[in-house]
């Protein structure tokens, strides 16, 4: 392919001009090399003939001897490029005169400046004035005048060879050029050859290979980079078009948070089309239903850490409120100034109605389990209040009985009776109020003692334990969890009383239950275990299995564990685990199984 004003042809034509320009320096350099050198050289001659002549001209002019002027002429003969000599005496007469072709001339005589000039240059001539000395005697002056060589004679007489040369010269810089110029950009051409054929859909995972180690190489492996590069971008834009047109809604907003961008899914979710959205601000999804502190806080965290998430209630175009997941980044710019705001969020709607469903069935199966622990709760009410009822019937029947009898009754003991009967009166109280908040539904997550709630637990159920002699161990440190503590009381009465219908079945005395609560960390342990055998293995998988129970259809519902393994792990962000465990107790070996809950430790609020 050729390329107007094509490199190659550019360097070509260079290489072949400075190779003519470098010929026509080299030669005039030559030639006033050659110059220069016949002057010096006919210099040096004029002194050379001076002295030679030195013996003949003092003969001449201080003997008179007119045969000196023979010897002179005779000498001067020999000296091929002299032209004419012409010989003054000091006083500036000429008294002899040589001319090479023995024609007569006439003298110009010296000029006056002659000794400050030396010489003439005067068309093919050089004239040098050379002073005629013997024996450092001064006796006059001589003329000389030779032939030189013009620059014209110079290149007239090499002009043949000159052509040849130049002939030669500019086909071996041809040559040269086009060898050079094509090795130069040879690897130009294949690097331009191979980005033609890249195709961005496909040929991105294409190389370029080169053998150059030089500039060459170094521009091979920019371009190799660059395509790595590209390769990267476009997986990652074909990641983020696929990211784009998800199921999740995307909106891309400008600093200004006017809409730029937004998906198919944006659509689908709150009703308006792309059409409809672009220019606007997200303002037109506010459901009104967050109020001011609720985008403060998320303006605040996208701000401080260009990044917010968290569950938001817009509203779709047709009016209806959606439950959203949403998250927002900040995009920034080489000064960390805010460039985009890219927000991406899901409709959760569908997922809240089902989890508040599942919250109502949850909640269902705890009362479903309390319910079902109400004949035997009230049976350990009846047993509590039988003994503080027969102290209120005692201690009034004796008052009254006192009264009607007439007997005085002395003021300090009928107040003794009373406040008596009224402490009984506040047990009564307390208990109907323990009972009470057992079935009291929770609203809220808060932070309650660990150890209160099993004591007031065990409260409720103690009456029971006494009756089948079973003793129970306790090591309880003082530690605050968050959650239900409604719900985790649940908890504590289903594991205490599995453990206790357990000792019943398998142990005719010495029932031992052992109860621990202390703190590792940031976790709370809270472990029963019990000394009536253990979990046998083939059951120790279902246990915590909905509607699984060892016991008859009339005597267990097999939701008791079930609920209490969702109450820790969900509510209340914890871990419920059954093991058969050997231990000992007051020297004695004890194999039971033991129900461990690990719980987060409450932080301070």
């Amino acid at each position: 392919m050729e390329y107007k004003g094509s490199i190659k042809k550019r360097l070509t034509l260079i290489i072949v001009l400075v190779t003519i320009l470098t010929g026509f320096i080299g030669y005039s350099t030559f030639v006033y090399w050659y110059m220069t050198n016949q002057y010096n050289n006919t210099l040096k001659l004029s002194k050379s003939i001076g002295l030679v002549l030195g013996q003949d001209v003092a003969k001449l002019i201080l003997l008179n001897d007119i045969s000196a002027a023979a010897d002179i002429t005779t000498k001067l003969k020999s000296f091929s490029n002299l032209d004419s000599m012409v010989l003054y005496k000091l006083d500036g007469k000429p008294i002899l005169q040589y001319s090479k072709d023995q024609k007569s001339f006439v003298a110009n005589g010296l000029p006056n400046n002659y000794e400050e000039i030396n010489s003439i240059i005067d068309s093919k001539f050089l004239t040098l004035y050379v002073d005629a000395k013997y024996e450092d005697n001064h006796l006059g002056h001589i003329e000389f005048k030779f032939t030189i060589n013009t620059i014209y004679d110079v290149i007239k007489k090499d002009l043949q060879v000159l052509t040849i040369i130049l002939f030669f010269m500019l086909i071996i810089s041809y040559i040269l050029a086009t060898f050079f110029a094509r090795r130069f950009t040879n690897p130009i051409l294949k690097l331009v050859e191979f980005l033609e054929n890249i195709q961005f859909s496909d040929s991105l995972n294409k190389r370029v290979t080169t053998s150059e180690s030089n500039e060459f190489g170094r521009l091979y492996n920019e371009v190799n980079t660059m395509l790595k590069r590209l390769e990267k971008s476009k997986h990652e834009l074909q990641i983020a078009a696929a990211s784009f047109d998800t199921q999740s809604g995307m909106i891309i907003t400008d600093k200004t948070l006017r809409i730029l961008r937004v998906n198919k899914a944006f659509t689908n979710i709150t009703g308006y089309s792309a059409k409809e959205a672009i220019g606007n601000t997200p303002s037109i999804l506010k459901s009104g239903i967050h109020n001011k502190d609720f985008y403060d806080n998320m303006y605040n965290s996208l701000r401080a850490n260009h990044y917010w998430m968290g569950e938001i209630n817009n509203k779709h175009k047709d009016g209806r409120i959606v439950n959203e997941l949403l998250t927002i980044h900040v995009i920034l710019d080489n000064n960390n100034e805010v460039l985009y705001y890219v927000s991406s969020f899901l409709d959760i709607t569908s997922q809240k109605l089902a989890e508040a469903k599942l919250r109502e069935k949850e909640n269902l199966l705890i009362q479903k389990s309390k319910m079902a622990s109400m004949g035997e709760m009230l049976e350990n009410i009846a047993h509590q209040w039988r003994q503080p009822l027969s102290i209120i019937s005692t201690t009034s029947s004796g008052l009254l009985l006192r009264k009607n009898l007439g007997f005085e009754v002395n003021i300090n003991e009928e107040i003794e009776d009373l406040q008596k009967i009224g402490d009984t009166v506040k047990y009564l109280s307390q208990t109907i109020d323990d009972f009470r908040n057992y079935f009291k539904p929770n609203k809220d997550k808060e932070v309650f003692n660990l150890r209160t709630c099993y004591e007031k637990t065990l409260k409720l159920l103690s009456t029971k334990f006494d009756i089948l002699n079973i003793t129970i161990v306790e090591n309880l440190e003082d530690v605050e969890v968050y959650g239900f503590e409604n719900e985790f009381t649940q908890v504590i009465m289903n594991l205490l009383n599995n453990t206790k219908d357990v000792l019943m079945e398998k142990i005719e005395d010495n029932r031992l239950i052992i109860v621990t609560i202390h703190k590792e960390q940031d976790s709370v342990f809270f472990s029963i275990r019990d000394n009536g055998g253990g979990v046998p293995k083939e059951i120790m998988d279902k246990i915590f299995e909905p509607y699984f129970t060892t016991k008859g259809k009339d005597e267990g519902t097999g939701i008791g564990l079930y609920m209490s393994k969702e109450i820790v792990e969900k509510h209340m962000n914890g871990k419920l685990e059954l093991h058969n465990k050997n231990y000992t107790h007051e020297g004695r070996e004890y194999k039971g199984a033991c129900f461990k809950i690990i719980l987060p430790l409450s932080k301070s609020k």
